[in-house]
């Protein structure tokens, strides 16, 4: 996104002090100021730095990245600038401003974060009339810090519904690169609270037509957390209306805390919901429910998290009790797939619909679409090696899952590939299942990631053409 900062007299003498002190020690710096918290709810930009020429009025001289600090009072929030560069010819802010247009300037901020259309007209202004900031303006743009969050445990679930978020769009078919384009929060996270949601956290995205979000929502007045699915606005295809109600009904009996997002690539519609209610030390992990509407199927993933990032292991013994209540659940899930099979169905390779995923704990998240390394197993497998001697190598011969004695795995790329041809899942499966499944997540305190597919169902074949058409 992009921004605007008018410098006050001060600042303005202080960055002029920090290019003289680092230029000439050919030293990277940064500059720390405060603005209201209102017009920088959102912490990544782009930002126009803003001085007073010598007739008091403002020009571009300055441009850098922005990112959300803490707020240092009730009303103020800080902001670090860093990548900073000095225009070889300073820009008036009127002239550049004067070139929006008269919608775009309804929605300019004249000073801090502005909407993304009108952001984006703005630096196409700004490259147009100072074409030589292009290569400056691409290395600010690509220059994103990861998020490093150490040991908070709030923080391990956002990060557990980011991974699960980007699974469900791969396990579509989908890239939906805006995901890469998040926010994390600026305050500590505090585990006796409940987690925000991972698409809270995301910008909106790069079509209007993938947001559920009211179009006229602007970046900086957020709805309320209760609001977020009563004031969604009419969808112009039916079938989407009709699954984002039936989404609404599952989600709005357990928790009013539900931030979603709808992809829309090669004709079919992904509709994905983070939900969860309750403070992070309560939580179990994460659970993934994938539907798949044209074909009925169903795959449900539950996270569980190694012990270390590397060479880690996962010890079942240690969560035998919440162990022994998860994999009940899903036993009574594959069997109820299995009882409503019939011979027309098509045919899977593991036409089961539980999963499991061993994945590694992280304490840093970085701004990409990158997944957390892991293991998945099916239910079945999974209890099976439990059994395998190859496993006992723990302390006092406890069974221990990890990447040096599992003989075989599927990995994220394998997992969601499978998913997405329909070699793995269930055949059949009706709706009314699937919102069991939604109800019995958060009754056994997990989070949730929850994405419906529905739309044109090509031939694999079709499906791989468009794939690389769209690389």
């Amino acid at each position: 996104m992009v921004a605007i900062i008018k410098c006050r007299e001060n600042e303005d003498e202080y960055l002029e002090f920090l290019e003289k002190l680092h230029q000439s020690r050919r030293h990277d710096w940064e500059w720390s100021f405060t603005r209201g918290r209102d017009l920088w709810s959102k912490g990544r930009h782009l930002l126009l730095i803003a001085s007073l020429d010598a007739y008091g009025r403002f020009e571009v001289t300055r441009v850098g990245k922005s990112v959300r600090r803490r707020g240092a009072k009730d009303q103020d929030q800080q902001l670090r600038v860093t990548h900073v560069r000095r225009l070889r010819r300073p820009l008036p802010l009127a002239e550049l401003l004067d070139g929006l247009t008269a919608a775009q300037r309804r929605h300019l901020v004249e000073e801090g974060h502005q909407s993304k259309g009108t952001g984006e007209a703005i630096r196409a202004l700004l490259l147009g009339l100072r074409p030589e900031l292009t290569e400056a303006v691409q290395l600010i743009e690509g220059a994103i810090d990861s998020w490093d969050f150490g040991d908070s445990r709030a923080a391990q679930e956002v990060a557990l519904q980011r991974d699960a978020t980007l699974g469900v769009t791969r396990m579509a078919g989908m890239q939906a690169p805006q995901l890469a384009e998040w926010d994390p929060p600026a305050e500590e996270l505090y585990d006796d609270t409940v987690p925000p949601l991972f698409l809270d956290m995301v910008g909106a995205a790069r079509n209007p037509d993938e947001l559920l979000d009211p179009p006229e929502q602007r970046p900086q007045d957020p709805p309320a957390r209760s609001d977020l699915l009563s004031g969604q606005p009419a969808l112009e295809d039916h079938l989407v209306m009709h699954d984002t109600r039936t989404m609404h009904g599952w989600l709005s009996e357990e928790t009013n805390h539900v931030a979603w997002r709808k992809f829309r690539e090669h004709g079919r519609t992904l509709l994905v919901a983070n939900a969860n209610r309750i403070a992070a030390e309560h939580a179990l992990g994460c659970d993934i429910i994938f539907y798949n509407v044209t074909r009925h199927s169903l795959v449900l993933v539950q996270y569980k998290k190694l012990d270390a990032e590397r060479g880690g292991f996962y010890y079942p013994n240690s969560d035998r009790k919440n162990l022994t209540k998860e994999l009940l659940r899903m036993r009574s899930l594959d069997r109820y797939a299995e009882m409503h099979a019939g011979l027309s169905d098509e045919q899977r390779l593991d036409p089961s619909p539980s999963w499991i995923k061993l994945c590694h704990p992280r304490s840093v998240l970085p701004h990409t679409t990158e997944m957390i390394h892991g293991m998945y197993f099916s239910r079945r497998q999974f209890e099976s090696l439990r059994d395998d001697a190859r496993l006992k190598d723990g302390r006092g011969g406890a069974v221990r899952f990890g990447y040096k004695n599992v003989p075989t795995y599927l990995d994220n790329t394998l997992f969601t590939r499978l998913v997405e041809t329909g070699q793995i899942g269930t055949t059949g499966t009706s709706t009314d299942l699937v919102r069991q499944q939604v109800i019995r997540s958060f009754r056994g305190q997990r989070n949730l990631v929850l994405a419906t597919l529905s739309g044109e169902e090509p031939p694999q074949a079709a499906r791989n053409a468009q794939r690389r058409q769209a690389r």
